[in-house]
């Protein structure tokens, strides 16, 4: 009997024996492969646990936040009234008004209106005098250039103004300024009489067709830049829609420099080089004289 029981004793020790140098041998395990193991975390499911990819982003993840491609200037309205780039835009119609005048010499009268004396370079002060004296009156150019080129280019000035942040009645008496007074009386009445039609279609016209335009292209901007599904076309119109501002930033991104604007009565400005190519050409010197003179440096 006591022998039963000493040998069971002996059995007992041994087998607890063993088993501790088995839980001791796999604890030093565990700690060995963890130690040289990457470190994934676990989550608990219920009664199940399993292991997270850290690569793996949830549906709600908002942790990875793309930048935007920032939109260009000339397609967002400006939140406040932004004057720098009023005037910008100002001397980007200013120089794109020169070019029309140069193309319009070149089309034909049925076009213009204007005759071989109208295009003669001589005497320019003396014939804007008179063409201001004698208007406004009822002209007779074709009923396009009247009724859609004209609203057309009030809503391009109109745009302007107000994708420099200003409010619509302020962008109507901007697009007035300029249709009235720097094109009408100004760079077209060295070359015809103003009229009737022009001077009151363009700013009125042209605020609403502008505000038209200036929605048109805002829907457009946030549909994606397509129009009918396609991205070129979308280009097209954006463009159309505001020419002087895509006109502004291309020259002002690929050009950056400067330039500036001042009103000036001195005859040629004073450019002894620019008097004689004048005279040369056929122009008489006249002491009524106005302009601008435009500096640009690259």
């Amino acid at each position: 009997m006591l022998k039963t029981g000493l040998t069971a004793l002996i059995l007992s020790y041994s087998t607890f024996s063993n088993a501790s140098m088995a839980h001791s041998s796999q604890h030093i395990e565990l700690s060995y492969t963890v130690d040289q193991a990457q470190n994934y975390p676990f989550y608990a499911n219920g009664d199940s646990t399993a292991l997270l990819d850290p690569y793996n982003f949830n549906a709600n993840e908002s942790a990875l936040q793309l930048d935007e491609e920032p939109v260009a200037k000339y397609l967002t309205v400006q939140d406040e009234r932004d004057w720098e780039y009023l005037k910008g835009q100002t001397y980007t119609i200013l120089g794109l008004s020169v070019a029309t005048v140069g193309l319009m010499t070149l089309l034909p009268e049925s076009v213009t209106k204007w005759d071989e004396e109208d295009r003669n370079l001589s005497g320019l002060g003396s014939k804007w005098k008179d063409n201001v004296t004698a208007g406004p009156v009822w002209d007779r150019d074709e009923h396009y250039l009247n009724y859609v080129m004209h609203p057309y280019f009030g809503g391009v000035y109109y745009t302007a103004a107000r994708h420099a942040g200003f409010n619509e009645f302020e962008s109507f008496l901007y697009s007035a300024t300029m249709s009235t007074f720097f094109w009408e009386y100004g760079v077209e009445a060295f070359a015809e009489v103003p009229s009737w039609q022009d001077v009151f279609i363009t700013p009125f016209f042209g605020a609403v067709v502008g505000e038209l335009m200036l929605e048109a292209e805002q829907d457009i901007i946030t549909s994606g830049g397509e129009v009918l599904g396609s991205a070129t076309m979308g280009d097209v119109t954006l463009f159309f829609l505001n020419p002087v501002g895509h006109i502004h930033g291309w020259v002002s991104n690929t050009w950056g420099g400067s330039a500036e604007l001042q009103y000036s009565s001195n005859p040629w400005f004073g450019n002894d080089q620019a008097a004689k190519f004048a005279l040369e050409s056929g122009a008489q010197y006249d002491n009524v004289f106005y302009g601008v003179e435009m500096k640009i440096s690259f």
